[in-house]
């Protein structure tokens, strides 16, 4: 004699079982349609810790010493505020130069003073090596007066610039790039040097704004930040 209780057991069985061929019906055909897609974003995912890990090589594991200067110097160096030199592309000789003038009291400022006394040797040069490494970008959020331009190039060109910093201003060796730099920043720096408040070893910085006028450090920075 059959049990009663036998028939509804099959029953929930074979609907396991159906239940179990749909699932993995709709696990192919999810497959065939997103296949590439997910393919894409596993790919993705791969190059993603691939380039972490040649950053964390060359710049050391995170979080870095870097990562504190986006407050200031802006994502990777490209400041947006004026007021900030943009570090992105630097020249590496002039970087590191600076931050040792911070550490030795040679420069002196409220923020930049302790924080590089704060630099262990490894990460002094990281920040140097990553600071110099990365791109560039056009200074946007400075919009420059057309006629003030044009007078700065005039002085830039009679104060004959390009000889130390590079014809584009893209910097050279120990001397900095200069283009792109933030405006109020290229104004402080100009008026240091003309006050003699940044010193600065050759001299030469000095000699080259003393005569400046306000307007002229002012037309000067125009030109340079519109770079």
């Amino acid at each position: 004699m059959i049990n009663a209780a036998t028939k509804p057991r099959s029953r929930g069985k074979r609907m396991l079982i159906l239940l179990g061929w749909l699932l993995l019906a709709v696990a192919v055909g999810a497959g065939i349609v997103y296949g590439p897609e997910v393919y894409g974003l596993l790919r993705l995912s791969h190059e993603v810790d691939k380039v972490s890990e040649d950053d964390a090589r060359v710049n050391g594991p995170w979080p870095r010493a870097s990562d504190s200067c986006a407050y200031c110097h802006g994502f990777e160096g490209n400041a947006v505020n004026q007021a900030y030199p943009r570090l992105a592309g630097q020249k590496e000789a002039y970087l590191r130069k600076q931050l040792k003038a911070f550490a030795s009291g040679e420069r002196s400022d409220p923020t930049m003073t302790p924080f590089a006394l704060s630099l262990t040797e490894q990460e002094f040069e990281s920040m140097v090596t990553h600071f110099s490494r990365m791109t560039r970008l056009p200074n946007t959020s400075f919009h420059a007066d057309a006629a003030r331009v044009a007078r700065g190039e005039g002085l830039a060109k009679a104060k004959n610039c390009a000889a130390c910093h590079g014809q584009q201003l893209e910097g050279k060796g120990a001397y900095p790039r200069l283009a792109g730099q933030g405006y109020d920043y290229l104004v402080d720096q100009l008026t240091n040097f003309k006050n003699g408040t940044r010193p600065e070893s050759t001299g030469a910085m000095a000699a080259m704004a003393g005569p400046l006028s306000q307007q002229d450090i002012e037309d000067l920075a125009q030109f340079i930040a519109s770079r």
